[in-house]
């Protein structure tokens, strides 16, 4: 009991609270006390200063003081009361213990300045004269309506000091026992209050460790009572949802079992009693606002409730297929089966869901990829089978064609051994094989031997290269991937710019990454083509791209090998004006970060 915060949360809060009025009383009856003992010994003043009135005018008028002296001495020695008679600019005339020829001006006491305006006039302060703390009381003096002065009396306050502190003490004393009791008080209080809670929730907490539907017996006739109460059912209640959820619990592993894909299960009346998450977020359903419902109000498929039809008729497995209009459209294939209810003559449904969009995606690759390397294959067959076949038939024996049209078939076998070494690379790439010699690269190196092998090419079209190039910029990668690299994307460059353009090429260091920029002059690409340019076969102009002699596979080899060097590449370009490719590769560790690429 002692160590629940229930039962410590109110006795801290009610002690504080007791402890708090006890001291507020304490203090508020010792200055109610304290004030009462000056107003008592303010009034004795009064009275002797009154008393002296008449004694004190005749001495004033007659400038006599000898018999006040002698009248206030002997109420000095009855009373131990100061009496003191000022003039009105302030001048001493007698005092009980002091000589008043040798006191100073009393013009500036308040007490006197308060008596002069108001009649009468009192303070309480240190006394310089007499070295203790004296309460004041002034009494002006008048005669026929003229102001003689004032006669002023004064007792210490060490007496109401004594009375006070003695008064505090039993006062302190009275409050420790009223605390003391009130703590003992509230805690007996507190403790009856809380312990029948506590007993409840301590017997509610074993209710997790025993069989649910046991009621509490209890003996209050209160609110506690009525917690008990509602203990009990809630135990019943617990009892109820344990055991639909056990049910649920055996229905899902039925359904679960096996499956490592979406799974949704419907009842007899096809309302859907389970969806796990990948079925959600295929068909975007709310569980808990859908389950129970029919699922064709859920899932509008017409493919879904004819293989649910098919499942429940035929008792057996059936497959389909649909397809999920995006943005991106999604394959599906689902495979149904029935599981029995409690009524036998009734199937419920399961559905395992299988997201296939990746199978169709790497089928429709191949399939494309077949029918742009047959195309691609057939046009040089083609050319040099006609040529072939021309000379057979009597062309050979023509001096001025027979070796334009060997000619041909030697350009056309070229274009064609360059086609399939593209697809062997590309195969190589994509299979991780022949890249795997890694090494320390020089790719200054290998742009300076690349830009000496197209530089007679580029002389041709009296094209300008010019080279901007960082010395000793090393990466670790593979020798022929990054010639291939370089290659491709200055080879593109030459090809695409007309006759009298410039390339521009960068090799620098930024960011601990090697930064090349492939820069040309050339006719450029449209933005609807830029997303699509390192796609295997997939030409801006194809018409342009086989009259240059392109395959195709360059740009997708680049973004194969930049990728499989752990890299970027960037493309930017405007129509008439040139393309920009920028490729970034990770620095060798060790190496300096040298200027920025603009």
């Amino acid at each position: 009991m002692f160590t629940s915060r229930l039962f410590w949360k109110p006795f801290v809060y009610f002690s504080a609270l007791i402890v708090l009025v006890g001291f507020i009383g304490g203090y508020t009856t010792s200055q109610w006390q304290k004030e009462q003992l000056t107003d008592q010994l303010k009034q004795r003043l009064r009275n002797t200063a009154i008393s002296l009135e008449d004694v004190t005018k005749r001495s004033l008028l007659s400038g006599e003081f000898e018999d006040l002296q002698q009248v206030i001495q002997d109420i000095r020695t009855l009373t131990t009361t100061r009496i003191t008679v000022v003039a009105l600019d302030g001048v001493v005339y007698a005092d009980t213990h002091k000589n008043p020829n040798k006191m100073e001006n009393h013009a500036n006491r308040d007490e006197l300045i308060q008596a002069l305006r108001n009649r009468e006039g009192d303070s309480q302060r240190y006394s310089d004269t007499l070295n203790i703390s004296m309460l004041y009381y002034a009494f002006r003096i008048q005669h026929q309506g003229r102001t003689l002065g004032c006669v002023r009396c004064a007792l210490s306050t060490s007496q109401i000091d004594i009375q006070v502190a003695s008064i505090q003490a039993r006062i302190a004393e009275l409050v420790f026992i009223v605390v003391i009791t009130g703590l003992i008080v509230t805690g007996l209080v507190i403790f009856r209050m809380t312990r029948p809670v506590v007993r409840l929730i301590e017997e509610a907490r074993e209710l997790t460790t025993v069989q649910l539907g046991q009621t509490i017996g209890h003996g209050f006739d209160d609110e506690i009572s009525e917690l008990g109460r509602l203990l009990n059912e809630l135990s019943s209640a617990l009892a109820d949802r344990m055991a639909q959820l056990e049910q649920n619990h055996h229905e899902l592993l039925t359904v679960l079992e096996g499956m490592d894909e979406g799974v949704i299960a419907v009842d007899k009346n096809e309302c859907i009693r389970f969806a796990n998450e990948a079925v959600c977020e295929m068909f975007s359903l709310d569980l808990v606002e859908d389950q129970g419902r029919p699922i064709w109000e859920v899932i509008r498929n017409q493919m879904v409730q004819a293989i649910i039809n098919q499942a429940k008729k035929t008792n057996a497995h059936f497959r389909g297929e649909i397809e999920l209009l995006g943005p991106p459209t999604r394959y599906l294939a689902l495979n149904a089966s029935a599981i029995p209810t409690e009524d036998e003559d009734d199937f419920g449904v399961i559905i395992v869901i299988h997201d296939i969009t990746e199978v169709r995606r790497l089928e429709n690759l191949r399939r494309d990829f077949v029918a742009n390397v047959s195309h691609e294959l057939k046009t040089p067959l083609a050319s040099i089978q006609a040529y072939a076949e021309t000379l057979i038939d009597g062309a050979i024996e023509d001096q001025n064609n027979n070796r334009t049209f060997l000619g041909r078939i030697v350009e056309q076998s070229e274009r064609l051994n360059m086609l399939i070494q593209d697809l062997l690379s590309i195969a190589r790439v994509e299979s991780n094989t022949g890249i795997n010699e890694y090494s320390t690269v020089d790719v200054s190196d290998v742009l300076d031997r690349c830009i000496k092998y197209h530089q007679p090419r580029a002389g041709k079209k009296k094209i300008e290269i010019n080279v901007c190039a960082s010395n000793d910029v090393m990466i670790y990668a593979d020798t022929e991937g990054i010639r291939q690299i370089l290659d491709n994307l200055v080879d593109n460059a030459i090809k695409y710019t007309p006759e009298s353009g410039t390339v521009n090429v960068g090799l620098v260091i930024h960011d601990k990454q090697v930064v090349l920029k492939v820069q040309d002059s050339g006719i450029g690409i449209s933005e609807k083509h830029l997303q699509r340019i390192f796609e295997r076969f997939y030409r801006v102009d194809k018409a342009r791209s086989r009259e240059l002699g392109g395959t195709g596979l360059g740009l997708s080899i680049v973004k194969h090998l930049v990728n499989a060097f752990d890299g970027e590449i960037d493309v930017t370009s405007i129509l008439d004006q040139g393309t920009t490719f920028i490729v970034k590769l990770p620095l060798l560790e060790g190496m300096q970060t040298a200027v920025s690429v603009s």
